[in-house]
């Protein structure tokens, strides 16, 4: 091929013209992946919207559909400089439409041009302290969207992602509007506003607080509606439209801007000991799990219970279920012992390909319930297991997350009877990465459904119209071995933190549930 036949500008006007070869197609392909600029420059010199949708709808089609498309196209025009006629041959439309057209799909994958997840979160729930709501429930680590949040009672502590924190005490109703505004309509609160977020806003029903930088204290709670500065400075705009400045050691009722007063920072004492409550908060909340622990621990459907309190330095997990005594003890492989939902609580942290807990069950079941309490780090793999049982055959067990962010249970086939998932829809976000989440799945061989539940709520219920026990001989938290005659075995591993795991041969009532998830 000539020099002259691999000049970019002599291949577009080719292109443009209808008589690119096929070998003159090849070179221009290549030259568009190696200078994607020309792309740019074609597209250009077309008339996008038609040449987009031709060349999309076109790229799309099976070689075999290109072949018998009918000569007669309309072709599109092109800029005023360059005459066209319509293609000649089947291969020269075929040329020309694989090549706009792969490379437009080139583009559209291209790493560092795929579409990113985006979060319209605005703040993070950082502490919570006897957290009971009138709106949604949030759990500590929740990120926060813009909307309203009603406390009823408890104190939350929540970060804004430009650096402002906020302590607010139920009974509060307070709605996020912005990184850096909220609106407070009632209750008590507490800010700290560093220099990165100087300007933060609090609206309320008196005025609206600037901050330029400081502590302050805003109780709406009382009609007056003091607001008290401990450190910088702020601004009260009224209604009226006037401007006060207040620094530190004043205060000010916004209902009434004519009076001042001293700032007190005792009246707010039980929003700046947050840590303090929060521990002692932990402290009873993990002394009730261990009272509800040992009651679950006597349930006669219970299986397998592991509670994650073994000795640091053991390397199994006992099976505390009472009445299946004979259940053997799990093998830790791999895993590391790390803190679990609060001060003095264990858990396991999976990381690793060969991160696993091995473990057997012995007989067969119609019914059963899983339970268990993790924090996900992340969704690298396909199949993220949770429980699975070795192999995928007679009525094998794999409960498990898939990339896509959907909690599933698998039931391998049976005697004839075939295999089947049960999906939720995609519930795993990354927001909810980091947090504490109580799973569980349900059995019920009477109404044939399974049911999955994420914090205590059902997610779904999926019809399971063939019956027929589980087996369960081997099985892994955490992990699978596929039992096969490879010598290559499929990575599953659980990437976060398992707390507790428990396995019922019975079916749970929706009450159970939510208790296990309290």
């Amino acid at each position: 091929m000539s020099e002259t036949a691999h000049d970019p500008e002599v291949l577009i006007q080719h292109y443009l013209e209808d008589c690119l070869t096929e070998v003159e197609a090849a070179a221009f392909l290549q030259l568009l992946n190696e200078r994607p600029e020309l792309g740019q420059r074609l597209l250009g010199q077309l008339s996008m919207d038609a040449m987009l949708r031709e060349t999309r709808d076109l790229a799309s089609l099976p070689a075999e559909s290109i072949s018998v498309l009918p000569a007669t196209l309309s072709p599109v025009k092109s800029p005023p400089r360059f005459s066209y006629s319509t293609l000649s041959s089947v291969a020269a439309l075929a040329a020309c439409v694989t090549l706009l057209g792969n490379w437009f799909t080139q583009r559209l994958t291209t790493p560092g041009m795929e579409a990113e997840a985006t979060t319209a979160a605005v703040a993070v729930l950082t502490r919570g302290v006897n957290l009971v709501w009138e709106s949604e429930a949030h759990a500590p680590g929740s990120p926060l969207t813009p909307g309203w949040l009603y406390l009823k009672s408890g104190l939350a502590q929540i970060e804004f992602y430009q650096g402002a924190r906020v302590t607010l005490e139920g009974p509060a109703a307070f709605q996020l509007i912005s990184s850096s505004e909220v609106q407070c309509t009632s209750g008590k609160l507490s800010a700290h506003v560093p220099p990165q977020a100087k300007g933060f806003r609090v609206q309320t029903p008196k005025g609206l607080i600037v901050d330029l930088g400081t502590d302050f204290g805003l109780d709406l709670n009382d009609p007056a509606a003091p607001v008290h500065v401990f450190k910088g400075e702020v601004e009260l705009h009224g209604a009226a439209d006037a401007v006060q400045s207040l620094k530190e050691g004043q205060a000010m009722a916004m209902a009434d801007t004519a009076r001042s007063m001293v700032a007190d920072q005792a009246a707010f004492a039980s929003l700046n000991n947050v840590e303090e409550r929060t521990a002692e908060s932990e402290r009873l909340a993990f002394e009730d799990w261990l009272l509800r622990s040992r009651s679950w621990s006597q349930d006669q459907g219970l299986l397998l219970h592991f509670d994650f309190q073994d000795g640091r330095q053991t390397r199994s997990l006992k099976n505390h279920a009472l009445p299946k005594a004979e259940v053997p003890a799990g093998s830790i492989v791999g895993c590391e012992w790390t803190e679990g939902r609060w001060p003095g609580k264990r858990a396991l942290e999976f990381r690793n390909v060969s991160d696993r807990v091995r473990l057997s069950i012995p007989s067969e079941h119609l019914a059963l319930s899983f339970s268990t309490w993790v924090r996900i780090n992340g969704l690298d793999r396909s199949y993220n297991s949770l429980f699975m049982t070795e192999g995928y055959q007679n009525g094998a067990a794999h409960w498990q997350i898939t990339r896509e962010g959907k909690l599933r249970l698998g039931i391998a086939s049976r005697a004839g009877q075939p295999a089947r998932d049960y999906d939720t829809p995609a519930i795993f976000t990354p927001e909810l990465f980091g947090q504490w989440l109580h799973l569980a799945t349900t059995i019920d061989p009477l109404a044939k459904e399974v049911r999955h539940y994420l914090n205590g709520k059902l997610i779904i219920s999926r019809p399971r119209t063939e019956v027929f026990a589980v087996s369960m001989p081997l099985a892994e938290l955490g992990n699978w071995n596929n039992h096969g005659p490879s010598d290559r075995v499929a990575i599953r591993h659980f990437s976060g933190v398992m707390d507790e795991f428990l396995l019922f041969n019975r079916v749970l009532t929706p009450d159970e549930i939510t208790k296990l998830a309290q």
